[in-house]
């Protein structure tokens, strides 16, 4: 008898059906989860589905699939339940992660964007920053380069600070501070972004930029899945310089009547664009196997990634390893989960220099002369590009280990306790050698440099989550979230240069043999800084009619000064449900209309390198002393016990609306944040100052905006869909304040310009009642027919000064916009994704450096009208500032699905052709509108260096398989 009831308590309850769409066709690859469990399969071939659950009469059983609205039901001892999902473009039930928990979109209150990976761009991707990019409303993703290592400049909602912005803060499956290269882009199943301070607030001192939250894949189900989703990719530059050609060039030495035969003597006709690039050839390989049961799931992936850039020396190889085990226990109460992650990177970076000598090199100077042996010279910036190449390395390892567990018990019904633990640490090394047979390493007979950084993370969060309904029909609902954070980050690095060497074979793996070794040569460094945090988040709703949530967050960082080592950061927001009132109840084409109000302070201490509150002392030199010389000290860095987080506070209004039966939805969004306290070095006395500059908290900014995202479900028949997306934001962006009564700096120039023979100048002004990206110098009016810049004379005295320049341009745009359209007939599927920008302005640097006769005939220049005009040294002005808005066509991708249902080993088939970058619309006359915005921090932004390396345009063709 014993032996009996400890099966029957044991047994599990199995359930069969099958899941049909709303024109009775089976939908393959439906989602059955256990709620509030992983326990969960996908529907069949024929769309049926088994699933073994713990309790027959009170399991409740979620079905989804993409682009239906979920649906849930209650088992009730049945052993058989088919359902009918319907389809709605948003699913007002799908669970979105807000931070330190989830909801459903219908119970949130602040703004947050949820993309999914059915939205995701398509094609070669290196991480979420990729699979974003254009498609949420006032997120500015922007890749300047087509550097296959660079990294994204990335902006929510503007640019919140003038030191050193970092853009939003980084969180994956939980884990605050994350890094995104650690993500394979096939493991990430959802991306949040909160937006607004009321969501972003529960991250404290470190979310004035927004958060992205990162979600990745998790296993379920029964069965065990395993997928393959690899591609081939072939890029090629999108736009090269129009240099002259070698009979361009000689057309003009003849046209100009000038002598070239201390040139031409070759015989070559090189074009030295084409010699330093390549068509790059990429692909990626994704293996990934998951499973589970009723208490336990499992998810283990590898991904390879290889990619070339389409300059020579530019590739990375990167490798993800990632794995997830949960496993519950003591009825479902016990939930214990382990993840682990390794990614190791190897990165050839690409010298910028080799532009600017294919650039000026004569496209009639050959690669290689007769006998086999390089062709080089020692003129100015100029050099054999295609020899640095080759000889000269500069490789990045990169290595990145992180472990997490976290177990949570559920000590009664509603009230779970949670534990998470995480350790991480990444390690880059760098070695670059430069060949004394160069043109990089001729002035130091060769050049080596080794370089090691580490940094540790060590993590220990603790949450208490309390939810509950209550009432006569439970329409109360109530969640309320505790915790406590500690983190200590350690950076560690050592770097060692040398030159001189007798031979190059050794190249950076022998710095000894150097022998002009300086006292700089040789550095190390280690800094700390740790973080204290007690946070907690209260979210009440009634009928899902009136909602409002509340959090607050108090942190302790040991960047801040000894007078502000704490901070504290509240928020609160409300949502009215007014298609859930009795009044809307008889108005069927409104299907869900809410309305939301919030505001919150956030911080940002990104800005703030660790110690920078301290006195600290440095080396300043050397002194004679006993018989020997000695390095010599001073104090280098000003105490400032003030200084402390930056600070932003937004107030946010939306209306979210979804009409027609879901046909149409959408959000409009106004915001207004204002950020106080910004960071910035300022010159101060000496004395009464022992150093004459201090990091202090003195500035003022604003940026106020409009967004605008919809969906429409356009055509929706039994073969053919059509689904159209629009996201469109407007910023305004504003310094308010520089100064106050201790330290002034009411307009701070920055940026360079600078080109051979011309002066230095700034190009960017940092002011009051200015935007941030303001460009800065002199309007010019055009060429006088002797060829000279026509400069507006602003002060009126008759001659052109420092005191006539003036606001020529602003390089962020006033409008970005992103739309999305999606097609599926049968078996067929195919995406176009264009986005843009409306108002940007960019200096053409480029243009500037390469557009001119100064140097020409020996040295190339850009075929250019002004090559023939300009007779000056070109000086930086409005003349070069241009209008920079565009419109791309990013992304292009056409499928088909497979019909495997004979086949029992094979689930899903899929192959797929994507086209990347495919054209681009605009007036600007340069390589690329969308241009490098980290320049100076950040801070001067909108240039097309002379060094601009080119983007790229590219075909990939892949497949995806499911077992």
């Amino acid at each position: 008898m014993m032996s009996m009831c400890a099966t029957a308590a044991f047994a599990q309850f199995t359930v069969k059906g099958k899941v049909l769409d709303e024109f009775g066709e089976t939908i393959i690859g439906a989602n059955i989860v256990e709620k509030g469990t992983t326990n969960g399969t996908i529907t069949d071939m024929e769309g049926n589905y088994t699933l073994s659950i713990s309790n027959s009469q009170r399991t409740v059983l979620q079905f989804s699939f993409i682009g239906y609205n979920t649906k849930e039901e209650t088992v009730n001892g049945r052993n058989s339940i088919d359902v009918t999902l319907d389809p709605s473009v948003v699913n007002l039930g799908e669970v979105v992660a807000i931070g330190y928990g989830t909801q459903t979109r219908r119970e949130i209150t602040g703004s947050v964007a949820n993309i999914t990976e059915e939205s995701f761009n398509k094609g070669v991707t290196r991480d979420a920053a990729d699979l974003l990019q254009g498609k949420v409303a006032g997120l500015m993703i922007n890749m300047g380069t087509g550097d296959v290592g660079g990294e994204p400049t990335i902006r929510l909602r503007g640019t919140s600070t003038i030191q050193k912005d970092k853009g939003p803060f980084i969180v994956i499956d939980g884990v605050p501070g994350g890094d995104m290269s650690t993500v394979s882009p096939q493991d990430i199943e959802s991306i949040s972004v909160l937006k607004d301070a009321s969501s972003a607030a529960i991250y404290g001192s470190r979310s004035a930029g927004g958060v992205i939250l990162i979600t990745t894949k998790r296993g379920s189900g029964s069965k065990t899945q395993v997928s393959y989703d690899g591609y081939v990719a072939m890029s090629n530059i999108a736009k090269k310089p129009d240099l002259l050609t070698a009979d361009e060039w000689r057309e003009y030495v003849r046209k100009t009547e000038q002598d070239g035969s201390v040139y031409d003597q070759y015989g070559a006709d090189t074009d030295w664009v084409d010699e330093i690039t390549r068509t790059a050839i990429s692909h990626n390989h994704a293996v990934s196997m998951s499973g589970g049961g009723s208490k336990n799931n499992y998810r283990a992936s590898f991904t390879y990634l290889n990619r070339e850039g389409v300059l020579r020396d530019n590739a990375m190889e990167r490798y993800n390893f990632r794995f997830q085990f949960q496993q519950r226990a003591i009825n479902d109460r016990l939930r214990i989960g382990l993840t682990g992650s390794t990614t190791l990177t190897d990165r050839d970076n690409f010298r910028g220099g080799n532009f600017v000598l294919a650039y000026n090199m004569l496209p009639v100077y050959p690669v290689k002369l007769a006998d086999g042996s390089w062709f080089d010279t020692r003129e100015y910036d100029q050099g054999n590009p295609v020899r640095n190449q080759d000889y000269n390395k500069d490789h990045f390892k990169n290595q990145y280990f992180f472990g997490n567990g976290d177990i949570s018990f559920t000590i009664i019904d509603g009230l779970d306790v949670k534990a998470n633990l995480y350790k991480s640490r990444h390690t880059e090394e760098r070695s670059r050698y430069e060949n004394s047979q160069t043109q990089a390493g001729r002035d130091n007979n060769g050049w080596a440099e080794r370089r090691n950084r580490i940094w540790d993370k060590e993590l220990m969060e603790l949450t208490a989550n309390y939810n509950t309904a209550f009432g006569g029909q439970e329409e109360h609902k109530l969640d309320v979230m505790g915790g406590y954070s500690w983190e200590r980050n350690d950076y560690t690095h050592v770097q060692v240069a040398n030159r001189d060497f007798v031979t190059d074979m050794l190249a950076s793996d022998n710095l000894q043999a150097g022998q002009g070794l300086r006292p700089k040569d040789v550095e190390s460094a280690r800094n700390m800084n740790k973080l204290i945090s007690f946070f907690g988040r209260a979210h009440y709703s009634y009928k899902e009619r009136y909602m409002i949530t509340a959090t607050l967050r108090r942190d302790g960082s040991s960047k801040f000064g000894a007078n502000h080592k704490w901070g504290t950061f509240p928020s609160a927001s409300a949502a009215w449900g007014i298609s859930q009132e009795d009044f809307m109840q008889d108005i069927n084409w409104v299907s869900d209309l809410k309305l939301r109000v919030g505001y919150g302070v956030t911080g940002n201490q990104d800005g703030l390198d660790p110690y920078k509150s301290l006195e600290l002392y440095g080396s300043d030199g050397t002194y004679y002393d006993n018989n020997a010389w000695l390095t010599a000290y001073k104090i280098k860095q000003n105490a400032n016990a003030d200084l402390k987080w930056e600070e932003t506070s937004m107030l946010n209004v939306g209306l979210d609306f979804t009409l027609f039966n879901g046909r149409l939805n959408g959000t409009i969004e106004w915001y207004d944040k204002q950020t106080k306290d910004m960071l910035y070095e300022y010159n101060v006395p000496t004395p009464p100052y022992l150093h004459n500059k201090m990091m202090a908290n003195v500035g003022d900014m604003k940026n106020t905006g409009l967004e605008l995202a919809f969906t429409v479900d356009a055509v929706r028949t039994k073969d053919f869909n059509w689904t159209t997306s629009l996201n469109m934001a407007y910023n305004k962006n504003e310094i308010t304040r520089l100064s106050n009564d201790i330290y002034t700096a009411d307009r701070i120039l920055i940026g360079d310009a600078w080109i051979r023979g011309g002066s230095a100048n700034t190009t960017h002004v940092l002011e009051t009642g200015y935007p941030l990206g303001q460009f800065y110098g002199w309007k010019c009016l055009g060429l006088d027919a002797e060829g000279h810049y026509i400069m507006q004379d602003m002060t009126g005295e008759g001659q052109i000064s420092e005191e006539d320049r003036t606001y020529i341009g602003s390089a962020y745009p006033d409008v970005t916009f992103g739309w999305n359209n999606t097609f599926s007939y049968k078996n067929w599927d195919m995406s176009i994704f264009l986005r843009g920008s409306i108002g940007n302005d960019v200096l053409n640097h480029m243009r500037m450096a390469y557009a001119q006769p100064g140097y020409l005939i020996g040295a190339n220049a850009l075929n250019d009208p002004l090559i023939y005009q300009l007779k000056q040294v070109p000086e930086y002005s409005s003349y070069y500032i241009e209008d920079a808005s565009f419109a791309r066509l990013d992304n292009m991708s056409i499928g088909y699905t497979f019909n495997t249902k004979k086949l029992d080993w094979l689930d899903r088939a899929r192959v797929y052709v994507t086209a990347q970058n495919l054209f681009v619309i605009t007036g600007y006359s340069g390589l690329d509108p969308e241009v490098d915005f980290s320049r100076s921090d950040g801070s001067a932004p909108g240039v097309q260096d002379r060094e601009f390396y080119p983007k790229n345009r590219t075909f990939s063709v892949g497949v995806s398989l499911s077992f």
